[in-house]
């Protein structure tokens, strides 16, 4: 009797919009990786619903002197369980090898993010791909 005096007030369109609300929220699922950022240390992700997962990585010299910065296994602190693997950019790009020096040296070696592809898979074969340091958008 209570719903019926309930269906009666409200319009249709609102009890539509309710029910393709609670559906697409349980459409939407588990959250996924949104962004990622990466030192000579650790590999941080920040997944859909603002929570934050790392893993260790472990920084290199290459034959060139640049730092490449590698590592995989399984992300931990995450709500959900996701794997990692990160894979150094080793071309070599001389201004960025000046820039990695420069810093480096007055203790800001942290400072340049270090460059490497980031994938990120999920047990049910899911994967994404993040590059570091992020590609920028001059808009």
């Amino acid at each position: 009797m209570a719903l019926r005096r309930l269906r009666d007030k409200l319009p249709d369109a609102v009890i539509m919009l309710a029910v393709v609300t609670v559906t697409g929220c349980v459409a939407i699922g588990q959250p996924r990786p949104v962004e990622v950022s990466l030192d000579r240390s650790e590999l941080s992700v920040r997944l859909s619903d603002n929570t934050r997962c790392t893993g260790p990585v472990a920084a290199t010299r290459g034959a060139s002197g640049q730092v490449l910065v590698s590592g995989s296994g399984e992300l931990g602190d995450c709500t959900v369980p996701l794997a990692y693997r990160v894979t150094a950019d080793a071309g070599l790009n001389p201004l960025r090898l000046v820039f990695e020096e420069v810093f480096g040296a007055v203790g800001l070696g942290d400072a340049i993010a270090p460059a490497a592809e980031v994938e990120i898979s999920a047990p049910d074969g899911r994967r994404w791909l993040f590059a570091s340091p992020p590609e920028r958008d001059d808009d």
